[in-house]
């Protein structure tokens, strides 16, 4: 079959035409659209990136925070999170205290602020492509944030050590007390233990206990301190380790002296370490602190009446204790001649201020020292702890070498008849002397300590001749006399008189080395004394002079000078004078404390000026 093409009609319009209207219609409803979309979707973009409250999805501990600002999302979270730090309560105990303490007081805190910005930045970071994907994500997913909950327990370090300070008790020793001459002789107080709070223990406790959620109330426990000193132990201090004495003798007012000097040290205790000082413990020892005049040696060679006389003999009966109870000499000064009272080289002689007995107690435990007057005795007893290592000490001493008496200077005397004669004051033999401390052991010598060196100097007397003829006028008295009426050659004044005033210093009137020798009940210390063969080691507690046998070791006590037997020294012993029997130079030597113009103790420690 056959088609006839179909002929076009004249004047009719083309159909390309009528759909380009169409089209162009429907082009300008979807472009119209479009735009409203366009217009739709920036506005709502517009919007939802410029929101002032946290976007859909984001939540704190748990809570939606859709719709709130940050600062309604804060104080929600406060609000949900104070009974949680009200929670936060710790407490102390101990015994039947109790503290208490807040959050507030170890800085607990939950930190809601930094939480809250870091999660109102969801969405409000990046380009606007990536805070629209990142805000539907969220919408979709979520995006949780927590909060913790921090605290500084360090915060409670000074309250915890004003607990500390209030708990603690401070352990107290067991005491003694000596009651020389009282029927209790020692009374004692029992040692009681203390406590106290480690910080340090209890700031982990409470840290511990708070990281576990554990508020519960915390005891504290105490530590025990105990007592360095017991009961027990005081006790064994009570010893008597020695008992000395001498036999007191001469004047009324010599003995007088001693009573009050030896008062100084009546009942003291001397701790581990401690230094005693006899002129410290006495002080100034003039008229107007007590004392009397009474002999005392005055130059080196003769007898005066001085306040204080008589106090050389309490020093050495001290001095004779406590080498005997071991205890270690500091200071000490012999005389210008052996005393009576004690053996030649046991002497101790003072003179306020320059010359001293010092003492100090080398061992770990306090001894006490008790003096008693029993009839014309002086005692002096030492209490402590009993050594192990020896049971008593022994004085002993070994001459030396031992001079010749010399004969007396004889000096015309126009006021004495021919015939009759005074000696001014008498000859002595000089001696040289090492004293030692002897230790026993059950019964046995363990060993033998050198104690101290003393170097008495050969004195040459003087004697007054008359010249006057018999008939002729009546002489004046010119003997020579000791202020009590004694011929210095032959006082009669048993007993080495010793100062005790400012500036005085004694020794013995008799020139006996052993007569009236004390008595000793026990044991004593080490002074090592140098002899005469000992390089540079002071002997008497001294410095500075030599004699022949001694270089450079200090013989007598005396510092500087030299005589014919002790180069180094002084004549008579005089400190650092060159002028015989001179102190320092000074002419009169006596400092304005001898009224006959004297010097020092001739070798009797040097630093004195009237030795009694």
């Amino acid at each position: 079959m056959e088609h006839t093409p179909l002929k076009r009609r004249s004047g009719a319009r083309p159909v390309r035409s009528t759909i380009s209207s169409t089209g162009k219609a429907a082009i300008i409803i979807m472009s119209t659209f479009i735009a409203l979309v366009l217009i739709g979707v920036s506005a709502y973009t517009y919007y939802l990136l410029n929101f002032d409250t946290f976007y859909p999805g984001v939540t704190i501990d748990g809570m939606d925070l859709r719709a709130m600002t940050p600062a309604e999302a804060a104080a929600a979270l406060r609000l949900r999170h104070q009974p949680q730090l009200d929670e936060v309560a710790i407490t102390f105990t101990f015994e039947d205290k109790v503290w208490n303490f807040g959050y507030d007081d170890i800085d607990t805190r939950v930190n809601i602020e930094e939480v809250v910005n870091e999660a109102y930045k969801v969405g409000r970071t990046g380009n606007f492509l990536q805070r629209i994907i990142e805000i539907l994500k969220v919408e979709s997913e979520g995006r949780a944030f927590q909060t913790e909950l921090t605290y500084n327990t360090a915060a409670l370090v000074e309250d915890i050590r004003q607990i500390a300070r209030e708990i603690y008790i401070e352990p107290q020793d067991a005491t003694i007390t000596f009651n020389n001459k009282q029927e209790e002789l020692f009374t004692f107080t029992g040692e009681q233990n203390g406590r106290s709070v480690s910080i340090d223990k209890v700031l982990e406790d409470i840290k511990e206990k708070i990281k576990n959620g554990d508020f519960s109330p915390y005891s504290i426990e105490a530590e025990t301190l105990y007592p360095e000193i017991t009961l027990e132990e005081v006790k064994t201090w009570t010893t008597k380790l020695v008992s000395f004495h001498t036999v007191m003798t001469g004047t009324a007012e010599r003995i007088h002296n001693i009573t009050l000097s030896s008062s100084s040290f009546d009942g003291i205790r001397i701790d581990p370490g401690q230094i005693f000082s006899l002129n410290e413990a006495t002080g100034p020892r003039g008229l107007e602190d007590g004392y009397k005049n009474a002999p005392v040696i005055v130059r080196g060679v003769r007898l005066a009446d001085e306040p204080g006389g008589g106090n050389c003999q309490t020093s050495t009966t001290l001095y004779g204790a406590v080498v005997r109870a071991d205890l270690e000499i500091i200071e000490r000064w012999h005389h210008s001649w052996p005393s009576s009272y004690t053996e030649v080289g046991q002497d101790a002689m003072v003179d306020y201020p320059t010359a001293d007995l010092k003492i100090r107690n080398n061992y770990d435990t306090p001894v006490f020292i008790g003096r008693t007057i029993d009839g014309d005795k002086l005692i002096v007893e030492i209490y402590g702890k009993q050594r192990d290592h020896y049971d008593n000490i022994e004085i002993v001493t070994e001459v030396l070498s031992k001079t010749d008496k010399p004969a007396e200077e004889i000096v015309d005397e126009p006021n004495l008849y021919v015939g009759d004669s005074v000696v001014e004051y008498a000859s002595r033999a000089g001696i040289k002397c090492q004293s030692y401390r002897v230790y026993y052991k059950d019964g046995e010598e363990i060993k033998r300590v050198k104690e101290a060196y003393s170097n008495y100097p050969r004195i040459v007397g003087r004697k007054r001749v008359g010249t006057k003829p018999i008939g002729g006028t009546e002489p004046t008295d010119q003997t020579p006399a000791d202020n009590n009426g004694n011929n210095t050659e032959n006082s009669g004044n048993a007993g080495e008189p010793d100062s005790g005033n400012s500036g005085s210093t004694g020794s013995d009137t008799s020139g006996s080395n052993n007569e009236g020798t004390g008595g000793v009940d026990a044991g004593g210390s080490s002074q090592d004394g140098s002899n005469e063969g000992n390089t540079g080691e002071n002997s008497n507690g001294s410095t500075g002079g030599s004699d022949n046998g001694n270089p450079g070791g200090n013989n007598n006590g005396n510092t500087g000078g030299s005589d014919s037997e002790n180069p180094g020294e002084n004549n008579n012993g005089n400190t650092g004078g060159s002028d015989s029997g001179n102190t320092g130079g000074n002419t009169d030597a006596n400092a304005g404390e001898d009224p006959g113009g004297g010097s020092n103790d001739d070798n009797g420690g040097g630093a004195g000026i009237i030795a009694g």
